[in-house]
C-alpha cells in the first residue's frame, strides 16, 4: 500500500476529522481513507452519469422527429381502449 503525507491541513479541519473519526470508532488515518474513498466513488459516479447523459442526448438526436401523439391516444380511447 502507498503512503500519503498531507501538509498544511487547516487546524479546524483537522479537529473536525479527528472528532468524526472518534465518533465513528476509527483511527484518524482509517477515517481519512474512508472519506477519500467515498469522495472518489462519488466523483466516478458523477462522471459515469455525465457520460450516460451525453450518450442519451446523442441517442435522442438520432431519432426521427415525432409528431404529437395526442390525437392517436384520443382515437384509441374513443374506441374503448382507455384507462379502466
Amino acid at each position: 500500500m502507498a503512503n500519503l503525507n498531507i501538509k498544511d491541513v487547516p487546524e479546524r479541519l483537522h479537529k473536525h476529522l479527528k472528532r468524526s473519526a472518534r465518533e465513528h470508532g476509527r483511527s484518524l488515518n482509517s477515517y481519512v481513507i474512508q472519506v477519500l474513498q467515498l469522495s472518489e466513488d462519488e466523483r466516478a459516479r458523477r462522471a459515469r452519469m455525465r457520460e450516460g447523459w451525453d450518450e442519451y442526448q446523442k441517442f435522442m438526436k438520432s431519432l426521427p422527429p415525432m409528431r404529437n401523439s395526442a390525437s392517436w391516444i384520443r382515437k384509441d380511447r374513443e374506441s374503448g381502449h382507455g384507462p379502466a
